[in-house]
């Protein structure tokens, strides 16, 4: 078995990497892959920095490394059989396969939407397109290893970024994402398969409770003579929250005579 990375790049690789979570992630099974590696040689070392210059790869273009997935794969098949043209074929795709399988884990560790998702499910299907034997339960096994949450975005040293609520183009305004998250944190407002629904605040008057947080988002000011703000995206609003006359509640909240008691609720998330 012809194996590419000899004693001291091994001795290298596992004294600079010793504690790295991924590393010995890889190593835990490593050696178990790389048996079934017949004729070619994987150690867990390799298969470690082939998934970092992977990694660094996609760390550095993002999104434009999606439509170049293919071709990567097909760099790296071309890249171990011209080290050894007397292995199958199947052998080096599940080498590759590895590669990717071990790639996936780190980026399913992500926060970001992209790499967590879109990502991990284009590398898993270019895996499923050349369908080495065995391709899915060694991508299962290799699934099985625990990664903690977060390292890849340790890796490349940014911040999670925030998935968009859904909102409609016409109001989907940077203020509203963030009270409508702040919303739905409270437990005032939720979020499901797509759909907003208002929870309340307690208490009576849920609908103009609903009607009174819009407001507040989307700038509506009262006066005598009517909104004096930002004009209120009536029919918008009242087709996302499945509601009617939302427009109408809110302008009743305010000439109220008395003040209602949940509104000071509500005014603490915009404080």
């Amino acid at each position: 078995m012809n194996q590419r990375f000899q004693h001291e790049e091994i001795k290298h690789v596992s004294d600079q990497y010793a504690e790295n979570e991924l590393y010995k992630a890889i190593s835990t099974i490593g050696p178990q892959l790389e048996s079934e590696l017949t004729g070619f040689g994987l150690c867990s070392e390799e298969c470690f920095m082939e998934v970092l210059e992977l990694l660094t790869a996609i760390a550095e273009k993002g999104k434009d490394f999606l439509p170049e997935v293919d071709n990567y794969w097909l760099r790296k098949f071309n890249e171990y059989r011209r080290f050894d043209r007397h292995v199958d074929d199947d052998v080096i795709s599940k080498a590759v396969g590895i590669v990717f399988g071990f790639t996936v884990l780190a980026l399913d560790s992500s926060r970001h939407p992209f790499y967590r998702y879109t990502l991990t499910e284009r590398l898993t299907q270019v895996v499923a397109f050349h369908k080495f034997p065995d391709w899915s339960s060694t991508l299962d096994r290799i699934f099985y290893v625990p990664l903690s949450d977060g390292w890849f975005d340790g890796f490349i040293d940014e911040e999670p970024e925030e998935e968009r609520l859904p909102l409609p183009k016409a109001i989907n305004t940077e203020r509203a994402q963030k009270y409508f998250r702040k919303a739905i944190e409270k437990e005032y407002m939720k979020l499901e398969d797509g759909k907003f629904y208002w929870v309340g605040v307690g208490g009576t008057g849920r609908k103009s409770q609903l009607a009174y947080f819009l407001g507040l988002v989307y700038g509506y000011r009262h006066s005598e003579s009517g909104n004096t703000g930002i004009e209120f995206p009536n029919d918008i609003l009242n087709d996302l929250f499945g509601e009617t006359k939302l427009y109408n509640l809110l302008v009743q909240v305010h000439v109220a005579q008395k003040k209602q008691k949940w509104r000071p609720l509500i005014d603490e998330l915009f404080e």
